[in-house]
């Protein structure tokens, strides 16, 4: 009686042995994983076979864990999406079945355009934009944000970007950057200088006239873009004042902003800015403090400013200077368009 028992436990523990066994896919195998790449929550198929039973996936770059949905996995196909804060880089998707059976397979995670500055902030036709940021170096067309109008690629680092902008219609535009991961729109408007009142860019503007009190004339020593600036020499307590005189009368309502680059000489400095020869309205002057030995972007709103207002002079003073002279460097000087 004893040895009929432990016959019958013997076979009960060989099927549950055997039972066990066949909900563990113990030879998984895998064909071809599609695409062999992508961006964070790209989605990516795996088939092959002996797949239902993965449990668990993670890239092992940074061991960033891949959620499975069961409901998407059969035995021959695993569907899933590349985690967003996956690690950049080639590496590996390592599986794990039920049974604790891993294997992996190679993957490259890629990441769109990620631009977080740019100089200058203004084009013409034929000029250059250099644009900063990352993952940059597998870029292969930048356009003009709703248009078709395209930038020449002249160099792509994997930190920077140099394009040379076309020429176009718009006033002012996003840039469209498209890589081997997908595109980035960026958050920074550049002007189309081409379309606006030019008091300097690489020479004074059409029909601007140089009605200076200070030493002002065109130089190549620094440039915001292109080669020429405008270098003006502020006297000892001279209070002098660079002064723009244009043929025809501004409204200033016609415009939404001053722009302009200034590279500040030894000492910070503050340079009133205002409107001359005024025709109508009242302008008001604007006080700006140039900092020193740096270029620095300034963007004075018209509203409060310039709006309801037609003159004919844009001057740029200088208080003072005081103790000694100072050079300063003017460079795209603009009023932009709405």
């Amino acid at each position: 009686m004893r040895i009929r028992v432990m016959t019958l436990l013997l076979i009960a523990s060989t099927i549950a042995v055997t039972s066990c066994k066949k909900d563990v896919d113990v030879n998984p195998s895998i064909n071809a994983i599609d695409p062999g790449s992508g961006a964070g929550n790209a989605l990516i198929t795996v088939t092959g076979s002996g797949l239902r039973n993965i449990q668990s996936a993670v890239l092992d770059l940074g061991n960033v864990p891949i959620a499975l949905n069961q409901n998407f996995n059969t035995d021959n196909a695993i569907l899933f999406r590349v985690p967003v804060d996956a690690n950049v880089g080639p590496q590996h998707i390592v599986f794990t079945n039920n049974g604790g059976y891993q294997y992996s397979v190679a993957f490259t995670v890629l990441a769109v355009p990620s631009i977080t500055s740019a100089i200058p902030l203004e084009w013409q036709a034929g000029s250059q934009i250099t644009l900063i940021g990352n993952y940059l170096e597998s870029a292969y067309h930048v356009e003009i944000a709703g248009t078709t109008d395209t930038a020449t690629i002249i160099s792509a680092t994997a930190k920077q970007l140099v394009l040379q902008m076309p020429a176009s219609t718009v006033n002012s535009a996003k840039l469209v950057v498209y890589n081997n991961a997908g595109s980035t729109t960026t958050d920074i408007v550049f002007v189309n200088m081409d379309n606006q009142l030019k008091f300097f860019t690489e020479d004074f503007g059409s029909g601007m006239q140089n009605w200076s009190w200070c030493t002002a004339v065109n130089s190549t020593d620094f440039a915001v873009s292109g080669t020429t600036s405008l270098k003006a020499s502020y006297s000892d307590g001279g209070w002098q004042g660079l002064s723009f005189h244009y043929d025809n009368p501004i409204a200033g309502s016609d415009y939404s902003y001053l722009a302009f680059w200034i590279k500040g000489g030894a000492n910070d400095q503050k340079v009133d800015v205002s409107a001359d020869a005024v025709i109508s309205g009242s302008p008001q002057k604007t006080v700006i403090t140039v900092p020193a030995n740096v270029w620095t972007y300034f963007k004075i709103p018209v509203v409060g400013n310039f709006d309801g207002s037609t003159f004919q002079r844009l001057n740029f003073q200088m208080e003072g200077p005081s103790g000694a002279a100072e050079t300063i460097y003017f460079d795209d000087v603009l009023f932009v368009k709405p």
